[in-house]
């Protein structure tokens, strides 16, 4: 059996749960060592304890990617300690209900640092690595289709910071194709996990409905019919991660179901 990333060392930010950790453990199944971050260090001993099972090479870092000292800790460590990094999985980030009325200034402060300032940062300084190391790379950010005008976006905030990381994507795309590093990012949409229950949670309160009917109603709305499994977006993210992606680049793909056709 060829495994297509046998070789590669991959950095997995958010890799304690949901979608982060489904990405690590498809990375460990074709064949990556992994460096898996978190700011929740149990989350990502947990990952961790399957990636090992699964008989790759696995080391876990605390990141905060709000700090730009704590993104240099989580590089220096993946070069230290594992020789590099082939693969990022840019994919840390926060959002909460919040009416749009109700947004406040560190509301908006909080969810952009994460997800705007700390995604950029993560690219940089994983790229300026790759760079070094002259062997190429792949680069594969989270964004949403809430940064293409999703209407039932948790917040204005999280839109516009996940719109800056489509935008991010593009331009870095275009800095980084003379080093054959490429760029892409997905775009979920309704994807079952804690940020989604947890959004539900806020919205149910203002709504007056409970959270299993407002999941149905927003199952409702996508024409295949079925909410994203974290799996599903994990897919197309080793996809771009390997050989067969080696001609794509500052492209944003959704994986929505047909929630947004654009």
């Amino acid at each position: 059996m060829v495994l297509e990333l046998d070789g590669k060392i991959a950095l997995v930010t958010r890799a304690g749960r949901g979608i982060g950790k489904a990405t690590s453990l498809k990375y460990a199944e074709n064949g990556a060592d992994l460096v898996i971050a978190d700011i929740n260090e149990d989350l990502i001993e947990e990952t961790a304890l399957e990636v090992r099972n699964i008989g790759r090479k696995c080391i876990t870092v605390k990141v905060d990617v709000g700090d730009l000292e704590s993104i240099d800790n989580m590089i220096s460590t993946a070069k230290d300690q594992m020789g590099g990094v082939d693969i990022l999985f840019n994919n840390a980030g926060v959002t909460k209900h919040i009416g749009y009325f109700d947004i406040t200034g560190p509301d908006w402060d909080k969810i952009n640092t994460v997800n705007a300032k700390g995604a950029f940062f993560c690219m940089q300084k994983t790229a300026r690595l790759m760079v070094d190391q002259g062997r190429g790379g792949r680069i594969v950010n989270t964004a949403s289709i809430a940064g293409k005008g999703y209407r039932r976006s948790s917040n204005a905030a999280y839109a516009a910071s996940k719109g800056s990381v489509i935008a991010m994507t593009y331009i870095c795309a275009g800095y980084l194709a003379e080093y054959d590093i490429n760029v892409n990012a997905v775009c979920p949409g309704i994807v079952k996990t804690d940020m989604l229950a947890g959004i539900l949670s806020g919205r149910s309160g203002d709504v007056s409905v409970n959270k299993d009917e407002l999941e149905s109603n927003m199952t409702s709305e996508v024409p295949l019919g079925r909410a994203n499994e974290a799996e599903d977006v994990a897919n197309l993210v080793v996809f771009l991660s390997g050989p067969g992606s080696r001609n794509i680049t500052g492209q944003s793909y959704n994986v929505d179901g047909g929630m947004i056709m654009a």
